[in-house]
């Protein structure tokens, strides 16, 4: 058996709607209860943000300054030490007092010099210039006029000197060539003497003892500051240099 529903349809839906509007009410309050606590939760997250945020942009400030006077301290270093190598390079070659007082420190009683030439001079067999590429040319240009002028200095010199080598020509007379022979011996052993070598040894007639020996020394000396080779800062061959070496 049916029922049967003689009411118009329009009652029937509104009865339908005021049955369903407490649902719609529990979904909306759902939804707002939901963005409420997004809401809440992002705000927490927001405030935990700006109290650590607070705490770490002192040190990001004190570790950026740090990081600026490391960059200055950097830069004030590397300007410092090119000044240093080109004030170095300067004392380059030795300084003539400095040779004479080797010569003369273990020179013979019996053995005189007439004439110390000191000049300095190519080597005999030069390395002859290699054509270079032109962009070969362009980069080397480049990073020359990237270099602070102390360095841009020091690489002129280095190009002009460094080839050279400073030489020492004796020329004297003795009575006893053992004692040129020792004396000869005591310059190869300095270390401000790269070589030492008789160069020639002539008797000559000599009117008061009858003969001497007339000699020619020929030396190539070491290599000077900031030279491939040489000494660099306050070394201590500077002051062994004018010293023989004890066997």
């Amino acid at each position: 058996m049916h029922d049967i529903d003689f009411l118009p349809i329009e009652y029937r839906q509104k009865h339908e709607q005021l049955q369903s509007q407490p649902w719609q009410v529990v979904a909306v309050a759902a939804i707002i209860g939901l963005v409420a606590a997004a809401a809440i939760v992002q705000h927490y997250h927001w405030h935990h943000v700006q109290e650590e945020l607070a705490i770490i942009a002192p040190v990001y400030d004190t570790a950026t300054n740090l990081q600026n006077r490391l960059t200055d301290v950097t830069k004030r270093l590397d300007r410092n030490r090119a000044n240093e190598e080109l004030y170095n390079y300067l004392r380059h070659p030795w300084p003539r007092s400095q040779l004479l007082t080797a010569l003369l420190k273990t020179l013979p009683d019996v053995v005189t010099l007439e004439q110390i030439q000191i000049s300095r001079e190519m080597p005999t067999t030069p390395l002859q210039a290699v054509a270079q590429p032109s962009i070969d040319r362009k980069a080397k240009e480049a990073r020359f006029n990237s270099l602070a002028p102390a360095q841009r200095d020091l690489e002129k010199f280095r190009e002009g000197l460094d080839p050279m080598k400073t030489m020492v020509i004796l020329t004297g007379t003795t009575a006893e060539s053992s004692a040129l022979h020792r004396y000869i011996g005591d310059l190869d052993a300095m270390d401000i003497f790269e070589d030492a070598e008789l160069d020639s040894f002539n008797r000559v007639a000599n009117g008061e003892s009858g003969k001497a020996i007339q000699f020619r020394v020929v030396l190539a000396v070491q290599p000077g500051y900031g030279q491939p080779h040489g000494p660099t800062g306050e070394d201590t061959k500077v002051v062994a240099a004018t010293s023989p070496q004890k066997p």
